[in-house]
């Protein structure tokens, strides 16, 4: 036992290049996932703003989510497990970039979510890409968009940039270099 306690050592935090949002895990009926989950985490189930589509688990107040239950289309199959981590940054073209440094590769490039026009009423709330570890297990990178760049992309909805690439949508948001439209 004693080297054992020799072997393990207590480290100090090391910055990351983000940190853990939540856990999100795929389900095909909300409800049953709702309760499920809320009874194995004793989490409750808290607003989400993305009602048939997304439920949240966490804390009312402060709210915060720590897991999300994301609705699909159809059960899970004999494929890999359904749930991933969600990693808040500050920046994704650049977690990207050091994620690709250590063996990673994007599944999905970047892209805002809820694209523009996609939910009637809903507005872009977040910049996000997929993925993958050296081993192919996906996670998201998810950096939350602010007031001014909301702004920014309805502005840019509005004058007809309706039917833009992703790319130009994350410009208009001021998130890439590229010039919109």
């Amino acid at each position: 036992m004693l080297e054992y306690r020799r072997a393990v050592s207590v480290q100090q935090p090391v910055r990351g290049i983000g940190t853990l949002r939540c856990h999100v895990i795929d389900v095909d009926d909300l409800a049953v996932g709702e309760a499920f989950w809320s009874e194995v985490t004793g989490l409750r189930v808290i607003g989400s703003g993305w009602t048939g589509r997304f439920s949240y688990l966490g804390r009312p107040d402060p709210w915060k989510h720590e897991i999300i239950l994301q609705l699909v289309n159809a059960p899970k199959g004999e494929e890999a497990n359904r749930s991933h981590v969600d990693i808040t940054v500050d920046d994704v073209d650049i977690a990207i970039s050091q994620i690709e440094s250590i063996g990673g590769r994007v599944k999905k490039e970047p892209s805002l979510y809820p694209r523009p026009g996609s939910f009637k009423g809903q507005v872009p709330l977040i910049d996000w890409a997929v993925i993958q570890d050296p081993f192919g297990n996906e996670f998201c990178l998810v950096s939350p968009l602010t007031k001014d760049e909301i702004a920014a992309v309805v502005k840019a909805a509005e004058s007809g940039l309706d039917q833009a690439i992703d790319q130009e949508w994350r410009a208009a948001a001021g998130r890439t270099n590229l010039a919109p439209g």
